[in-house]
């Protein structure tokens, strides 16, 4: 009994490795290549979206970071300004930040049409 039990498991993972190299071998033998063009595009989407993202979280950083330096300049009075261009100023600065944002929400991650 016991060496019954010793063949079918023999058999058994005999049967399991020739499944696996079938699939190893046949791995893409009925992949249409308009899926896998598809494929490619949307990681080729992905790694843009990712590298444009990047961009303009860095401007939009270094953009808010000297908008803030002029800020403490003219309070610590080693700049001048009008009260009116610092406040047209800032509030330029903060519009053109939400702006990139709302560009950046609306086209670099549109939302999926079903």
């Amino acid at each position: 009994m016991t060496q019954n039990r010793e063949d079918s498991k023999a058999e058994q993972s005999s049967f399991v490795a020739q499944i696996k190299h079938n699939v190893k071998e046949n791995k893409f033998t009925n992949v249409d290549p308009m899926q896998v063009q598809k494929v490619k595009d949307a990681e080729s989407d992905r790694g843009l979206k990712q590298r444009y993202a990047l961009w303009f979280i860095v401007i939009l950083a270094v953009q808010l970071l000297i908008m803030n330096l002029v800020l403490v300049l003219v309070g610590m009075d080693k700049l001048h300004f009008e009260e009116w261009t610092l406040n047209l100023y800032m509030a330029g600065t903060l519009a053109e930040v939400f702006g990139v944002i709302l560009v950046i929400t609306k086209n670099l991650f549109p939302t999926k049409a079903e």
